[in-house]
């Protein structure tokens, strides 16, 4: 991905409640596609613009003309108009408006580029109220637009009290559009769309019970009860550790990890956005980086497995296999919660014999390779990027200079 204008993706996704309970059925690459568009947007900005990679909205599964094949079907979809309903007095109100004013493919850059609807920024940026957040690492882990449509619907409504049901056509209908004949049979909804949607809700820290009401044989409404369940099984120590944190909190382990190495916030987002590790499974790594040797085995892992997605290996979960093959070359590899206090393996005697100016030139060097060739360019802007690299040229300069005048 090295020099893609792609977008940087935020931690959290906004959505208008208004346009997430809306007709809107899209597939699977339509609402990655989707997801990730959202995922461009920042409320504090005012761009409705965004920029993502083929590779990241079809997983790698495709490339070339079939990318290029599948997303076509998705823009054309995606371009058609948003159906949204309103009563005022108990007279009907129905507007047709599209999602996008664009989307382009680029088979050259293999980008696609696009605009939401600017009529439609009110739902999208600035908002206030009845809004809802989900976060982009729980949505992108969703495989099905099924999934993901229903957990945006659910968590609009998710709060301690929500005792609200929600009417089995109307369900239907925000999930497959209106006058859609799709799983029109409780049985077979329940089966292919509400069942597997809550396994993978169960998948990523969401516990969904759900109450049927029936009018006489009939399924008439359905009352869902959500509730985050991460680390629930575990011991309280685990618990808390693989608890989601805040974005505040998120921040301030960054400036924790930026203090211990400057390459490992970085390299953190990296794990979470380029591998899909989870959170608390992305920290688990850094925190398990203790020196240059141990930074150095992690990149070379995480190009190894960037080669075998390219060679077309067949994974079942990208995040398990990464995980994995990490686990596999750490010194010292210890899953949050789990007493502290082991020691990491002692440095080579290699490393050992080098001053700390030698050192400290191959660690500058290194940061500058990963800023300049290994970093997903969603990951730094192009200040951010110009300034690190001229910082640690300048860093790298000073220090030959140093050993040279030895």
């Amino acid at each position: 991905m090295k020099g893609l204008q792609t977008t940087r993706l935020h931690e959290v996704a906004f959505l208008s409640n208004t346009i997430i309970r809306s007709p809107l059925y899209l597939s699977n690459i339509e609402a990655r596609l989707f997801a990730l568009a959202l995922g461009c947007l920042h409320q504090k900005e005012d761009s409705l613009e965004f920029s993502v990679h083929f590779n990241d909205v079809t997983t790698s599964s495709r490339n070339g003309g079939s990318q290029y094949t599948v997303l076509h079907e998705a823009r054309a979809r995606l371009t058609q108009p948003l159906i949204t309903h309103d009563k005022s007095k108990g007279k009907r109100r129905s507007d047709a408006i599209p999602l996008f004013t664009i989307i382009t493919l680029d088979e050259g850059t293999s980008l696609v580029t696009g605009q939401f609807n600017p009529i439609l920024k009110e739902y999208l940026l600035g908002l206030a109220g009845k809004f809802t957040t989900v976060e982009l690492e729980s949505l992108l882990t969703l495989k099905s637009a099924h999934s993901q449509r229903l957990f945006w619907i659910l968590r609009s409504y998710h709060n301690q009290t929500w005792q609200e049901p929600i009417s089995f056509e109307q369900l239907r209908e925000w999930l497959f559009g209106e006058n859609s004949d799709i799983y029109p049979l409780w049985n077979d909804f329940n089966r292919y769309v509400l069942k597997p949607a809550l396994l993978e809700f169960q998948a990523i820290g969401w516990a969904v019970d759900v109450t049927v009401e029936k009018r006489g044989r009939r399924t008439d409404t359905l009352l869902f009860k959500m509730t985050n369940t991460q680390g629930s099984a575990e011991t309280p120590e685990l618990s808390k550790s693989k608890k989601a944190l805040t974005l505040g909190e998120i921040t301030e382990f960054r400036e924790l990890l930026a203090a211990k190495y400057k390459e490992l916030p970085a390299l953190y987002d990296r794990l979470r956005l380029d591998f899909e590790l989870k959170e608390y499974q992305a920290r688990e790594v850094v925190n398990n980086i203790s020196d240059l040797t141990a930074y150095r085995l992690v990149t070379k892992v995480l190009y190894e497995v960037r080669l075998a997605l390219s060679d077309r290996k067949p994974l079942k979960s990208l995040a398990a296999y990464t995980l994995s093959q990490l686990k596999a070359v750490l010194p010292v590899y210890q899953p949050l919660g789990e007493a502290v206090g082991n020691p990491a393996e002692p440095a080579s005697q290699g490393k050992a014999t080098k001053s700390p100016q030698q050192q400290q030139l191959e660690e500058a060097r290194l940061r500058l390779q990963f800023v300049q060739q290994e970093a997903p360019a969603t990951l730094f802007s192009e200040q951010d990027k110009a300034a690190r690299t001229a910082e640690l040229e300048a860093e790298i300069a000073a220090l030959t200079k140093q050993l040279e005048q030895r």
